[in-house]
């Protein structure tokens, strides 16, 4: 798929960031993070009646130019620069990089029948995989929009995961979308990240706590489009109370992760769950609080053949029950390595040689609110490509989950090694309850 780049350049805040809030450090959460970018593509119908033509791509172009220019004085660290140490931003207004770019003889609605596994790459500022740790430039954020013959726009941006977190990127996005629209109501993010969880400068020289526990090798990834029909079934069979969607696809997800584990010669896995602090905290922190606010934690079992359905989901409940209020309360402050030390203690309830299945949940965030003005997204999606025979990441055994379109389903991206894809993928209940890489547009009724 050919493009053509229209225009690169960097677009810096409508304002300069004042001198006060030149240096951004990062709060003990945000160095903690795994330093890797996370990409985000939005995928819009005809925001005209008009086909992608010179005039519609300059003026919209434009407009879009503008309104993220003003979003950046609040979102003033994406238009910074990390420090070679990644310990602070230095918030220099250096601007977010900035593609345009056409797609001649391209229509959104025949790439998205079938979506080939290097679509996002094509669409991303720059190709990225899990090891992309950090931009060769120092840049937190850069975007590209990108035209179809048809008028649909695709909006892809990367954002280095140790500044935000999925709730920050999609409020950032977000109040891009209401500021292109002229609404003066877009989100203002709230900074006490380093006020509740200060920077500890002896974290300079200390690895990630969760990198400590990732399984390293070649990889492949699929998606799974669970329904609510299939939601409903995995509810009934949990045993839980009012069980949520999450929690009832996660838990199957381990399930048949189990089965690939036990297919690899492992006797026991675990799931690493990351849990959003801001509703968790006693009182809740605001939702528009920037950065990351996220805490792992985790839950264990034996491998077994026959399926443990109801102890999983329970297991699951209950390892997120742990991030409550007194848990969040413990590892905020200025208690030196305390904090981290209580995040550490989740891990080590991990089985020593346990297969590790990290869970990460978009749900609920928003994603599909997005509006530019052209209405909500008919795909939004954080596809990494699913690797080649040459490459290998230092991060893998991954699950991401983002709602669909329609707010009921579940959209799972699962990365899993080479040796587990196939067992895993061979599951027939996974195919009796999800649809397996299915077109976006099954879910649309109409591009028009």
């Amino acid at each position: 798929m050919e493009s053509k780049v229209i225009s690169s350049e960097y677009i810096e805040p409508s304002s300069p960031t004042p001198a006060h809030l030149r240096t951004y450090n990062l709060s003990m959460l945000d160095q903690i993070m795994v330093p890797v970018f996370i990409p985000i593509v939005l995928f819009f119908p005809p925001c005209s009646n008009n086909t992608a033509n010179d005039l519609h791509v300059s003026k919209t172009s434009k407009q879009l130019k503008r309104s993220i220019s003003t979003i950046l004085t609040r979102f003033y660290p994406f238009a910074g620069r990390a420090v070679p140490d990644k310990q602070y931003i230095d918030c220099n207004d250096a601007g977010v990089h900035f593609i345009v770019a056409r797609f001649p003889g391209q229509r959104l609605s025949d790439l998205l029948k079938k979506p080939d596994k290097d679509l996002s790459d094509q669409l991303l500022p720059r190709k990225v995989s899990w090891d992309s740790e950090m931009d060769s430039q120092c840049r937190i954020l850069q975007i590209k929009l990108n035209y179809f013959d048809c008028g649909s726009v695709a909006i892809a941006a990367l954002f280095w995961h140790k500044v935000a977190d999925a709730v920050t990127m999609v409020n950032f996005l977000k109040a891009w979308g209401s500021a292109n629209r002229g609404s003066k109501e877009g989100v203002c993010p709230n900074y006490i990240s380093q006020l509740l969880f200060p920077h500890k400068e002896e974290l300079l020289e200390k690895r990630p706590p969760a990198q400590l526990l990732f399984n390293e090798g070649k990889w492949a990834t699929k998606r799974y489009v669970f329904d609510s029909i299939a939601i409903s079934s995995l509810k009934a069979k949990s045993g839980l109370e009012n069980p949520t969607r999450v929690e009832a696809v996660s838990t199957f997800l381990w399930n048949c992760f189990i089965t690939a584990s036990l297919k690899n010669g492992k006797s026991a896995s675990a799931m690493a769950v990351a849990a959003n602090l801001r509703g968790r905290a006693h009182p809740p922190f605001p939702s528009d609080c920037f950065g990351n606010f996220i805490s792992i934690t985790t839950a264990s079992s034996i491998n077994r053949t026959t399926g443990e359905y109801k102890e999983l989901a329970r297991k699951f409940r209950d390892t997120i029950k742990k991030v409550d209020g007194e848990y969040v309360s413990s590892i905020q402050g200025d208690g030196g390595l305390l904090g981290l030390e209580k995040i550490q203690s989740m891990y080590a309830e991990v089985p020593d040689g346990a297969d590790l299945l990290s869970v990460s949940s978009w749900c609920r965030f928003g994603g599909y609110d997005i509006d530019f003005g052209w209405g909500k997204p008919l795909w939004m999606t954080t596809y990494v490509h699913g690797g080649s025979d040459m490459e290998t990441s230092k991060y893998i055994n991954l699950v991401g989950l983002m709602d669909t379109r329609n707010g009921h389903g579940i959209e799972a991206l699962v990365t899993l090694g080479e040796t587990y894809m196939p067992f895993f993928d061979a599951i027939e209940e996974l195919h009796d309850l999800a649809c397996v890489e299915p077109s976006p547009l099954d879910y649309v009724h109409s591009l028009e």
